[in-house]
């Protein structure tokens, strides 16, 4: 295991950013039968993952590590096919994923 990797620290976020992902995916196909504060409570689920992958993200950009390096340039992959231009940063990105998330508190709240 790398150094970055090594830490307690980034092994707890990197847990608690699967444990949460998973808990949204689980969720998805009963999202249609939710009742308006289970949907609400998704949409918080889901900003608090972005929150995090946020934090993650840039502390991996703080990183010299090989595997630190890699795994943010796996994640700028990913990135893109979920509609990262060539050129933005990963900030564009989370950016259009919070406004996404706004959009659908609002369509939540009429």
């Amino acid at each position: 295991m790398s150094r970055f990797f090594d830490s307690k620290q980034v092994r707890e976020s990197l847990l608690e950013l699967e444990e949460l992902q998973q808990s949204i995916f689980d969720e998805l196909f009963s999202l249609p039968f939710f009742d308006l504060k289970q949907k609400k409570e998704h949409l918080d689920k889901m900003k608090l993952f972005l929150e995090k992958q946020k934090n993650f993200v840039f502390r991996l950009s703080l990183s010299d590590d090989p595997e630190a390096i890699e795994m943010k340039n796996r994640i700028l992959d990913s990135a893109k096919m979920f509609g990262l231009k060539p050129g933005d940063n990963l900030n564009v990105f989370f950016e259009q994923m919070e406004e996404s998330i706004q959009n659908l508190e609002k369509i939540l709240d009429k």
